[in-house]
């Protein structure tokens, strides 16, 4: 493997490791979760400027959406874009075959399966409906 893909894998894999601590940090504020990287970092095209966007769900996160974002907010190490369910949102949305939730889960990186929602969702090479 060429230095470049190596450098590139490498950088790859510390972005990965701040979305894991994000979910190890939810995970003990919060108990169960299932937390996806999404997007440019699991796409691989990101760059210098990207944000590391984790999906999380959880059995419980406050009902309106600013507070929800404060609490995910304040857990997130620097460079970490949160967004957040509870797992009642998240299973309806797939149960919905929401588009917006399986695109956006297209590529994704499990970050940790506490809900098994994993199995819940379409195959990755499957085009949303």
């Amino acid at each position: 493997m060429s230095s470049v893909l190596q450098r590139r894998k490498a950088q790859q894999a510390e972005l990965i490791e701040l979305g894991r601590r994000f979910a190890d940090r939810a995970r003990a504020e919060l108990g169960a979760v299932t937390a996806w990287i999404y997007g440019s970092v699991a796409r691989g095209d990101f760059n210098l400027w990207s944000d590391v966007d984790v999906l999380l769900v959880a059995t419980h996160l406050p009902e309106d959406p600013l507070e929800r974002f404060r609490l995910l907010i304040h857990w997130a190490p620097p460079g970490v874009e949160p967004k957040g369910y509870t797992e009642a949102e998240f299973r309806r949305l797939l149960q919905k075959q929401t588009r917006h939730i399986l695109a956006m889960l297209r590529p994704r990186i499990l970050l940790v399966d506490d809900l098994r929602l994993e199995a819940q969702l379409p195959p990755e090479t499957e085009a949303p409906p």
